[in-house]
C-alpha cells in the first residue's frame, strides 16, 4: 500500500512537470529526459513532443529517434515509426534495439519479408543465447509467413489430387 502511494505521488509530481511549460529543458538531453519522464506517465503527446525536440538540438541522437518511434507506435502512427526507426539505424546501424523494434513493427503492419530482412540484420548482434534464439525463432516464423505469403500471391492452379 505504501508503495502504491508513492508510485502515485512521484507519478503526480511527474505529470504536473508536464502539462506545465518546459522551463526546465534547456539542451537535447534534457529533452531527451523530459521524453522519457512523460512516456513513463503515457502520456505520448507529450513524449513525441520532447524527443522531437531533442532531435531539433542534436539529430545525431539515435536513441531519441527509437524512443519518438515507440511513442509514435502507442498513438497508432506506424509510419512515423518506422520513419524514426530507420533513421536511428542510418546514424546507428548496429543499433540492435532498434532493429528488433522495427522488425516487430514489420510483423506487426504484416510485412514478413521486411521483417525477415531486419531479423536477419539484428542476429549478428546478439550475444546472449536465450535472445539470439528467440531471434532465431522470429527469423523462422517470419520465413514462414514470407512463404505462405509468396504462395498466397501466385494464381490459383489446378490442382489433381489422387
Amino acid at each position: 500500500m505504501r508503495l502504491r502511494f508513492v508510485n502515485y505521488i512521484f507519478f503526480s509530481v511527474i505529470s504536473f512537470f508536464l502539462m506545465t511549460e518546459t522551463i526546465w529543458a534547456s539542451n537535447s538531453q534534457d529533452y531527451f529526459t523530459q521524453g522519457c519522464l512523460a512516456s513513463m506517465s503515457r502520456q505520448w503527446q507529450a513524449s513525441i513532443e520532447s524527443f522531437t525536440k531533442a532531435i531539433e538540438l542534436n539529430p545525431e541522437n539515435a536513441a531519441a529517434y527509437v524512443q519518438r518511434a515507440t511513442s509514435f507506435q502507442m498513438v497508432d502512427q506506424l509510419d512515423e515509426a518506422i520513419k524514426d526507426y530507420e533513421s536511428a539505424l542510418r546514424i546507428k546501424p548496429d543499433y540492435y534495439l532498434a532493429l528488433e523494434y522495427l522488425a516487430n513493427l514489420y510483423e506487426q503492419k504484416n510485412e514478413p519479408l521486411k521483417a525477415l530482412d531486419t531479423y536477419n540484420r539484428a542476429l549478428p548482434l546478439v550475444r546472449d543465447p536465450k535472445w539470439r534464439s528467440i531471434i532465431v525463432w522470429k527469423i523462422s516464423e517470419a520465413k514462414k509467413k514470407v512463404g505462405s505469403k509468396r504462395a498466397g500471391d501466385d494464381p490459383p492452379a489446378i490442382r489433381i489430387n489422387r
